[in-house]
């Protein structure tokens, strides 16, 4: 019989949550808060009857290193999701994932690591995996202006960094398809003013839109969860970047 450690079974338990919550946020925009009560508390006890039943794991705990490495983990991690959330950087449910990770899943072996903490390497891979958007929205408006094409035409009155941040998060598209959210809308002067929170990203765009600035609906929970597999294989990708090119 093979024998699952505690660390092992919570990030199968991390895993579980992140896959839920991708499902629910990618079908209805809205996340159950019980999928995070629910894994918390899975987790939390998994972590206790470790403590009577795996020697290992209750030999680990008592070593200084990682009595360090959870006290970083949770201390690190909560203030910058909670930062995070409240400067609009990503929704609610991005921050109370990484929390309940960082408490349930403070440390895990990684073949390429620059801090160990797994909750801030899922947060760091699933930022480096929303650049291959970036890029793409990148790439099409730098076409549509080479085209000649005046895409902030009636955006007047935006400063050139909401600009430029709309230029790098989403597109300009004449006929939006597909799972799209505006990130425009026009005020009462007729005006148009660019939307960046995610908070305000809750219906797609009508595809009888025309000429409006969209970007993909692809939820930051999801490139978290595929930050999450890319952890338990790979460890941290920037880790593993840097390593390869020196």
């Amino acid at each position: 019989m093979i024998a699952i450690s505690v660390v092992e079974l919570n990030a199968i338990v991390c895993l579980a949550m992140l896959v839920v919550a991708s499902a629910m946020d990618v079908r209805k925009r809205e996340i159950s808060d019980k999928v995070w009560i629910i894994s918390f508390i899975v987790g939390l006890t998994i972590i206790v009857v470790g403590l009577f039943t795996d020697h290992n794991y209750a030999l680990m705990l008592q070593q200084h290193q990682y009595i360090v490495r959870y006290a970083l983990s949770i201390g690190i991690t909560a203030p910058l999701a909670y930062i995070a959330y409240r400067g609009w950087l990503f929704g609610g449910a991005d921050a109370k994932a990484l929390v309940v990770i960082s408490v349930i899943l403070p440390f895990y072996e990684m073949r390429y690591s620059i801090h160990g903490i797994p909750a801030l390497t899922i947060l760091t891979n699933a930022c480096m995996l929303t650049l291959v958007h970036i890029l793409h929205n990148i790439s099409r408006n730098t076409i549509a202006v080479i085209k000649g094409r005046d895409i902030f035409a009636g955006f007047e009155s935006e400063t050139r960094f909401r600009k430029v941040l709309a230029f790098m998060i989403g597109f300009i598209a004449k006929r939006p398809r597909g799972y799209l959210f505006p990130i425009e809308e026009s005020k009462d002067d007729g005006k148009r003013v660019f939307t960046l929170s995610p908070r305000a990203y809750s219906d797609y765009v009508h595809e009888s839109s025309r000429d409006i600035w969209v970007t993909p609906a692809l939820p930051f929970i999801v490139y978290m969860t595929i930050g999450f597999l890319l952890m338990l294989y790979v460890g941290d990708v920037l880790a593993y970047t840097l390593h390869s090119i020196w």
